[in-house]
């Protein structure tokens, strides 16, 4: 889905929005998080992530 959205973002011609729903348990195990994150700093008023998660992130004691 990565590689899917970049093309689409980074083709001059394409003006789709892209909406992209990451599911995943811990908070840790995000896959290409940075990348996702710095796609949307990019094109902010075309990509959105909604990270859905279902452990909370330890922050610690």
């Amino acid at each position: 889905m990565f590689h899917f959205a970049r093309a689409m973002l980074e083709n001059p011609k394409d003006m789709t929005n892209v909406h992209l729903i990451y599911a995943n348990v811990p908070y840790e195990d995000i896959l290409l998080k940075e990348e996702l994150d710095s796609l949307v700093a990019k094109y902010p008023g075309r990509f959105k992530v909604y990270y859905v998660l279902n452990q909370r992130r330890f922050i610690g004691i």
